[in-house]
């Protein structure tokens, strides 16, 4: 690895005696581990994700203190399996999954992932949500709106608003309406040089500069949504000091309140005095350097008591910091449809008695009870989460539960509802994995893998009508029997072919 000078020389003032720890560690392996997705169920009385992935090859080595799902993994591929469609479980950095344990989200809150893409935090989040509340996940850039929208497809987040806005904007709609924010923002990515070579490529002073004056102007518009109350967590995966505890300066200077932290073993606080030396020691990347001068006294330890730093040489995982922060006041709890953009419409009577239709014939009782809104944008039908705001003037990529299309006199159901479904919600259900006992590791999955590329069955006496495709127990897709096969209904653009 070939660091820029500058890049050393900053963290050396930082680390002082600790240097050589730290450089020698970017040279280790990066560690690898997932976090088991709780919204995803298995009801067919077969083995959980974790014991399928161990007796398919991967060895779980370490579970990841602050998320009870989280495993850190050392041999294996379970980004190849097909458990991993299936939305079990997500692919995630441990560092990264520090920040949502410090939001503490709880069924029922109206909580905003303000930066979201890829989507690791924003499905953590909503595990711990369990399905209740309003979860608005927002990314600036298109693309990666799109693929964050994929994501919490996959992993069957029901209750979550997809939105691709700016900041500004947004805040322009939701002022002092969420009852969390977490703000995990664009920053310089130091923390996962171990990771990826492009972020040590790309690295500069001038690039620091610039994320953070992109993360202050952020922060000022997460501030205005936050509701009185509320929490605010700030986190970044760099060690700049301008990206990190400047920013925790910043927003105790618009008013939030530090909140005190428990950190975990080799976790270590963040300080001040971090950017203080290394203003006086390297290129002066902040403009209004007076704002460091005249902090008051007491803002140094309020960081230290709100804040954690992350470093690779001290934990097992990459490079992160994380700050938290509350507004006065009390948070008002309600469910009540945020007024500014109206209401939700509810499907007209024809969709809705083509969509009745299709759950009298395929889904059980306990499936048909899905809370929520069913509504039309264009031909598809979305049901609205319990108290999902108006969505008038905001560019939308999933607006809830995709439950399917309306044409042509007829309904289908969606790629998204499968995956929330599980085995007891259909009447019908194929199971794709043979013998799960079979000592064949490849064979076991190779079925399944089949369907995820596009492949129908041909199997003789099935009821006519949609199966619930599964793996293992968990939901994978839909497939329509008739004439003897099993036609698949996997989406064409997100198929696998192996």
């Amino acid at each position: 690895m070939n660091f820029d000078n500058e890049f050393l020389n900053r963290i050396k003032i930082i680390l002082g005696d600790e240097y050589d720890d730290f450089i020698s560690s970017l040279s280790n392996e990066k560690i690898t581990s997932l976090r088991i997705n709780s919204l995803k169920r298995n009801t067919d009385g077969n083995k959980d994700a974790r014991t399928v992935l161990s007796d398919d090859g991967t060895r779980f080595t370490t579970d990841i203190k602050w998320e009870p799902y989280g495993y850190i993994y050392t041999e294996g591929y379970p980004g190849k399996h097909p458990l991993h469609e299936a939305g079990a479980y997500y692919i995630q950095e441990p560092s990264a999954m520090s920040p949502v344990h410090y939001l503490a989200p709880a069924p029922g809150e109206k909580i905003l992932d303000l930066c979201a893409a890829p989507g690791g935090k924003s499905t953590q989040i909503a595990s711990y949500m369990k399905g209740e509340g309003i979860l608005v996940s927002n990314e600036i850039d298109k693309k990666r709106a799109q693929i964050l929208s994929l994501n919490m497809e996959r992993c069957a987040v029901a209750n979550a608003l997809v939105t691709n806005m700016e900041p500004g904007k947004l805040s322009e709609i939701f002022e002092g309406y969420f009852d969390k924010i977490l703000v995990d923002a664009p920053c310089s990515g130091e923390g996962m040089f171990r990771k990826n070579d492009e972020a040590i490529e790309n690295w500069s002073t001038e690039n620091v500069s610039l994320c953070s004056k992109r993360q202050t102007d952020i922060l000022k518009d997460a501030v205005k949504m936050l509701a009185p109350g509320g929490r605010l967590v700030y986190s970044t995966c760099t060690f700049a000091p301008e990206e990190d505890e400047y920013q925790a300066a910043k927003l105790l200077s618009m008013g939030l309140k530090p909140v005190k932290v428990d950190l975990f073993e080799d976790m270590v606080s963040g300080d001040i005095e971090n950017l203080k030396k290394v203003l006086l020691n390297c290129e002066n990347l902040i403009e209004d350097k007076e704002f460091v001068d005249n902090l008051p006294q007491y803002i140094s330890d309020d960081i230290k008591i709100c804040s954690g730093r992350l470093w690779p040489h001290k934990v097992k995982g990459e490079g992160h910091f994380f700050a938290v922060f509350e507004k006065e006041g009390e948070i008002t709890k309600g469910t009540k449809l945020y007024g500014i953009n109206g209401r939700i419409r509810e499907a007209g009577k024809a969709e809705l008695k083509l969509f009745s239709e299709f759950a009298d014939g395929f889904l059980s009782d306990k499936g048909k009870k899905l809370k929520g809104t069913p509504f039309m944008m264009g031909d598809q039908l979305y049901l609205a989460p319990e108290g999902m705001p108006g969505i008038g003037g905001i560019t939308v990529m999933r607006p809830g539960l995709h439950l399917g299309t309306v044409k042509n006199n007829r309904f289908e159901p969606s790629h998204s509802l499968a995956l929330t479904l599980s085995k007891e919600d259909v009447n019908y259900s194929y199971e794709l994995v043979d013998d799960a006992d079979n000592d064949d590791k490849e064979k076991n999955s190779r079925k399944a893998m089949e369907f995820i590329g596009g492949m129908s069955f041909r199997i003789p006496d099935l009821t006519k009508g949609w199966y619930l495709m599964t793996a293992y127990g968990y939901s994978l897709g839909w497939a329509k029997y008739a004439g003897g096969v099993l036609k698949n209904h996997y989406p064409k653009g997100l198929r696998i072919y192996t």
